[in-house]
C-alpha cells in the first residue's frame, strides 16, 4: 500500500469519526492542542500524524488505532446511488410510456449493497410496473431497476424493457425460440396474457432500453 493510500484511508476514517461524533475540526484541534491547519491537513489527506498524535486521536475518539489506519470496508456497503424513476412501464400489452421531462423525473436513492455487482449509476434507471403479465416473477406496482447496455450484450432469458413501434413493455427476451422472429415472453398466472412475437423482417423498430437487475416492493 502506498503512502498516499494510507493518507486517504486515514482521512476517510477521521472524517467518518468526526461525522459520527458530531465533532468539528475546531473542536478536536482545540481539545488536543493541535493547530487547526495541521488537523485540517490530516482530515484532507495531505499529511499523516506521527505515532504519538495517532494514539491521542484514538484515545480521543475511544477507538483502536486500526479504526484510524485500516480501510473500513463496511462503509462501502452503505454508499448510496441515485437513480432516476421514469414513471411506469406496462407489464401487460404494449403501451405508451407516460411523458417524462426534466421537471417530473423523480430520484430514488438506494445503497450499493443491494446490487450483486458494481454498476455505473449513469446506466441505471427505475420504473414502476403496471400490469400482471410478468407476475410469476415481478408483481404489479413493484419498482424495477434496469441497466442500459449495448444491444449485443442482452442475453437470452434477460427480463427487459423494450419498445416496438414506439410502444413499451416489460417481458422476458427470448431471441432464439422462434425461427425468423424475436419472442418477448409473458410469465403470468393469468393465461390471457400472450407473448409478443416480432418478426425479424418487420418494418417496425424494436429497441431494448434496459435489462432488469433488481426489483422490489415499496411499502
Amino acid at each position: 500500500m502506498t503512502n498516499q493510500n494510507v493518507k486517504s484511508i486515514f482521512a476517510e476514517n477521521l472524517s467518518n469519526l468526526l461525522s459520527s461524533t458530531g465533532k468539528t475540526v475546531a473542536d478536536v484541534s482545540a481539545d488536543l492542542n493541535i493547530s487547526y491547519s495541521t488537523f485540517s491537513d490530516w482530515k484532507n489527506g495531505k499529511k499523516m500524524p506521527r505515532g504519538g498524535s495517532l494514539q491521542s486521536l484514538a484515545d480521543y475518539f475511544n477507538v483502536n488505532l486500526s479504526s484510524l489506519l485500516e480501510e473500513n470496508k463496511t462503509t462501502h456497503m452503505f454508499e448510496i446511488v441515485n437513480i432516476p424513476l421514469y414513471g411506469t412501464i406496462s407489464a401487460g400489452v404494449l403501451s405508451e410510456v407516460e411523458g417524462i421531462s426534466a421537471d417530473n423525473v423523480k430520484i430514488i436513492s438506494l445503497p450499493l449493497a443491494m446490487f450483486s455487482r458494481p454498476y455505473s449509476s449513469t446506466k441505471l434507471f427505475a420504473m414502476k410496473v403496471n400490469g400482471s403479465s410478468m407476475d410469476k416473477v415481478i408483481q404489479h406496482d413493484e419498482i424495477i431497476i434496469a441497466k442500459q447496455d449495448d444491444f449485443e450484450n442482452y442475453k437470452d432469458g434477460d427480463i427487459v424493457i423494450f419498445s416496438h413501434d414506439n410502444e413499451y413493455s416489460l417481458k422476458r427476451y427470448c431471441p432464439n425460440e422462434v425461427e425468423g422472429a424475436v419472442l418477448f415472453k409473458a410469465e403470468s398466472h393469468d393465461p390471457t396474457f400472450k407473448d409478443i412475437v416480432v418478426m425479424s423482417n418487420t418494418d417496425y423498430n424494436v429497441k431494448i432500453h434496459g435489462k432488469v437487475i433488481y426489483y422490489g416492493t415499496t411499502l
